[in-house]
């Protein structure tokens, strides 16, 4: 296939450093050009609302039914949303099926002895999930791939997960500087030991977990520094251990035995709880009454229920699904250790009710964008004042909104975008990148009375 493995590494570190020159993350040394965005006049908001399922579940759910040699439905949901495409896509080339049902989708796997040398780069779109479960997974196979994501993808450091994985002789080549991807990978995994750093993410971590299908002999992983997002890396051993692999976890060292994947025949995708919280800043916003029609269970919030256990400081009440304005505010203070994906929204629902402190989100820094920065110049755009502080926001309760002189930039990232369109609805603005939100809601501007009007905005050199 290649005359030498270090030709490959040379070329791909070459290679990447060329594209830094070229093509800098979001557009650095390139001239202001037009970019698409969504036009918003102050409109209603539906008082209905249907959860999209949980994308944290569902790209677990098809790796793992992938990974299988059998057939498998996952149910419950209509649209898997753009981050879950991404990741069916790149299984897709490396030769699982998919085929898509009324209410869910069905996966035929191929087993990870199964899998065939993609034709073409694996790009995992805008979902650092699906990009870092195929570096775990192309780290297994013994031909060589490529793996890439777009440009804030690129951007964000994937160091620890190669770090942890190199040990154990997989060759890699990536990106510098800047730009950090495309990644070469070609395994096979040559040893029993890793350790993983788990202070920025869990992904990585869930990565090593679900990459350990199909070894032949057990493995144990040590988790390194203070966990974040640790409902996420337990959901991984959830659906693991429901599809028959034994893990025993001691304090930060899990030991894998040799396990095969076996999925449910039938598997039911849950809702998606970190999006309840833009029914309830919908619910804020419009004073009335919003159904939410398919509740979420306690059992599957991934620590985003500690927005639900606040509610009453927001003014809202929620009883079998339903969000009722009650305008009984109270100063709170929220811990988002486990849950940073809910702070563009929190921030504005506390903004708008009686204000308060999130805390424990350092980690969001290396999200899609630099997620508490981004947050408060998302607040600022609408005259809502905040405190950027080391790990979070403070924020004043009671504030009023003012409509956004300028249009709003969103970084690439769709709760920052999902959170501008609700905001909009009052005021009125133009929101950089109109289809961002089809990465976990394709539906989420359906809700609206008055469909946005795309436009083409002068963008700005950053």
């Amino acid at each position: 296939m290649f005359a030498s493995l270090h030709l490959i590494v040379y070329f791909g570190r070459t290679m990447a450093k060329g594209w830094v020159k070229k093509w800098g993350p979001r557009g650095k040394g390139h001239q202001p050009s037009h970019i698409p965005a969504l036009e918003i006049h102050p409109t209603a908001i539906n008082n209905e609302w249907l959860l999209p399922p949980s994308k944290s579940h569902l790209i677990r759910m098809l790796y793992l039914c992938a990974l299988s040699k059998n057939k498998h439905t996952l149910q419950n949901f209509k649209n898997l949303g753009q981050d879950a495409e991404s990741m069916k896509r790149c299984l897709t080339q490396l030769g699982a099926t998919f085929n898509s049902l009324e209410n869910g989708i069905e996966v035929v796997g191929c087993g990870i002895e199964g899998f065939q040398r993609s034709p073409s780069v694996l790009h995992a779109g805008n979902s650092g999930t699906a990009l870092r479960f195929l570096i775990g997974l192309t780290s297994r196979l013994k031909f060589l791939s490529m793996v890439d994501g777009d440009a804030t993808l690129r951007n964000r450091n994937h160091r620890d997960l190669l770090d942890s994985i190199s040990p154990l002789g997989v060759n890699f080549s990536y990106g510098i500087e800047q730009e950090r991807l495309p990644i070469l990978a070609q395994g096979p995994w040559r040893g029993t030991e890793l350790s993983v750093d788990v202070s920025q993410s869990s992904q990585p971590y869930s990565s090593l977990l679900l990459a350990s299908c199909g070894l032949e002999e057990s493995i144990t992983i040590k988790a390194n520094g203070d966990a974040v997002s640790r409902r996420h890396a337990a959901l991984t051993i959830d659906l693991m251990q429901e599809c028959g692999a034994s893990i025993d976890v001691q304090d930060e060292v899990s030991m894998i035995q040799p396990w095969t994947s076996n999925p449910p025949s039938h598997w039911d995708v849950p809702s998606d709880a970190s999006m309840m919280a833009f029914p309830v800043l919908a619910c804020l916003l419009t004073k009335q009454s919003i159904k939410i029609e398919n509740p979420i269970e306690a059992e599957h919030s991934l620590g985003h229920e500690v927005m639900l256990e606040h509610l009453s400081a927001f003014g809202i009440h929620e009883e079998g699904g339903m969000l009722t304005y009650t305008g009984n505010f109270s100063f709170t203070e929220i811990d988002l250790r486990d849950a940073n994906d809910l702070l563009p929204p929190l921030s504005a629902i506390l903004a708008l009710s009686g204000g308060g402190r999130l805390y424990g989100a350092s980690h969001a820094q290396h999200k899609e964008s630099n997620r508490i920065k981004s947050t408060a110049d998302l607040l600022n755009s609408f005259g809502l004042k905040c405190t950027i502080e080391d790990d979070g926001l403070s924020i004043e309760g009671g504030q009023e909104m003012t409509k956004p002189s300028a249009f709003i930039e969103t970084y690439g990232d769709h709760r920052i975008q999902m959170t501008a369109i609700l905001l909009a609805t009052q005021t009125g603005a133009t929101i950089e990148g109109p289809h961002l939100h089809q990465i976990a809601d394709p539906d989420f501007l359906e809700r609206l009375s008055t469909m946005p009007t795309e436009v083409l905005v002068k963008g700005i050199q950053r």
